[in-house]
């Protein structure tokens, strides 16, 4: 398993951040370009798009801060400085209000109200605020951030609009992504402002046990009326296997806090969303998750995306800190094992450094550009899977990590 991470840290360091260092970053308009494509006999790299949207700043932020902890270096400017100056350069518009996004060229703005694009704002700027100093007002202009979703867009039962008129349906997915944000701004704000993200944690937390989650099954619904109930019709049927990985390791992260409350609920779901999404969103042929499954648990989309392999590798890297018993450990142990190697597949030998986006039903890989915003789900996963590797080896004797060290070790990635 150490040569398994160990892998992937190279393809991280060695591989991917040196080239979208060099081939990802617009250094003439600013920004970061939206995708890679391989093209021509060489393999010549192309960045193409003029959209700079919140979501890649934001990832990419976070990518190279991910980057630089783990020891990689840029070759000219710190590509995290360059996002951050681009951010309140171009996309804040002043008192807590961020674009959608903004044209390359002209940096005009797209007025078009975005959640999903306002909790990774939210999430890069908690990270720039432990990444040291900066001339920017950064805890500052995230507050004001969040002041202004609650007042213009926050619903009296909790949770957020997602346009102005409000419109439907709601999704559950950018109030997660809200909550991952809210869970980092919990470790990097100070003292006086940490109650502020403790309790939009709790608030959606809250939303996703009591909303989110099916009363039947207890898996994690996609689209809501504006009553958080399930919209009438096939789309309130939909489950994404990869979001119940995702909401399973995220209510594991919130469990593990000293803030939580509904600490047991939370990991009785979390256990639940993941064995759920293991036992009917692989594919066992594959051992990839799918894309989209019924309430009934039959294939909706058998394709497979990147993205929910991410989620799948942090999901059970989750569940391994949470056994109590050896086999318990074994078990989650071989089930990560089981994740990367299906993460991994998708990384590409011709151009070191790129992927495919998506996996097909009947067993081809995509042949499209490499998008920017993956590479957030691939560098979160790599963390995640580092600092589960430094758990389990520093395991006490005696404890369930501590049993299964040696033998997690020895897995080696063929």
């Amino acid at each position: 398993m150490i040569e398994m991470q160990s892998r992937l840290y190279a393809w991280l360091r060695d591989d991917a951040l040196p080239l979208w260092d060099t081939h990802g970053i617009d250094r003439l308009h600013g920004g970061f370009y939206e995708e890679i494509s391989a093209v021509g006999p060489q393999l010549s790299l192309a960045a193409e798009g003029r959209l700079r949207r919140g979501r890649v700043v934001a990832r990419q932020i976070y990518v190279f801060d991910i980057g630089e902890r783990l020891g990689w270096r840029p070759g000219i400017v710190r590509p995290v400085d360059h996002g951050c100056d681009y951010l309140f350069t171009h996309m804040h518009a002043g008192d807590g209000h961020l674009h959608t996004a903004v044209d390359g060229i002209s940096h005009a703005p797209e007025t078009r109200f975005s959640l999903y694009e306002q909790a990774f704002y939210l999430f890069a700027l908690a990270r720039l605020q432990t990444a040291g100093p900066s001339r920017f007002p950064i805890e500052k202009t995230a507050i004001r951030c969040l002041e202004r979703l609650r007042a213009v867009y926050g619903k009296r039962g909790g949770g957020f609009e997602e346009s102005q008129p409000p419109g439907l349906p709601l999704r559950s997915n950018p109030h997660m992504h809200l909550l991952e944000a809210a869970l980092e701004w919990i470790e990097a704000a100070s003292e006086g402002t940490r109650p502020i993200w403790v309790g939009l944690a709790q608030e959606l937390v809250s939303l996703c046990l009591t909303r989110f989650c099916d009363s039947a099954t207890g898996l994690i619904r996609e689209y809501f009326d504006s009553q958080w109930r399930p919209v009438v019709g096939v789309d309130g049927r939909v489950l994404e296997p990869g979001h119940q990985f995702e909401w399973g390791w995220l209510l594991i992260q919130w469990a593990s806090l000293p803030h939580a409350d509904a600490r047991a609920q939370c990991l009785t779901a979390a256990r639940r969303l993941i064995d759920a999404g293991e036992r009917w969103g692989v594919d066992p042929r594959r051992g990839v998750a799918i894309n989209e499954m019924w309430d009934d648990m039959t294939v909706k989309d058998g394709a497979a995306k990147l993205w929910p392999q991410t989620e799948r590798v942090k999901a059970w890297c989750a569940r391994l800190l949470l056994a109590g018993t050896e086999a318990e450990a074994e078990y989650a142990c071989d089930k990560i094992v089981m994740a990367a190697r299906g993460m991994t597949k998708y990384l590409r030998k011709d151009v070191p450094g790129l992927w495919y986006e998506s996996y097909s039903a009947e067993g081809t890989f995509s042949t499209g550009p490499t998008k920017a915003s993956s590479l957030y789900h691939l560098a979160c996963a790599i963390h995640v899977l580092g600092k589960s590797v430094a758990a389990v080896s520093a395991g006490a004797s005696g404890s369930a990590l501590g049993s299964v060290g040696s033998n997690w070790t020895k897995e080696v990635l063929t």
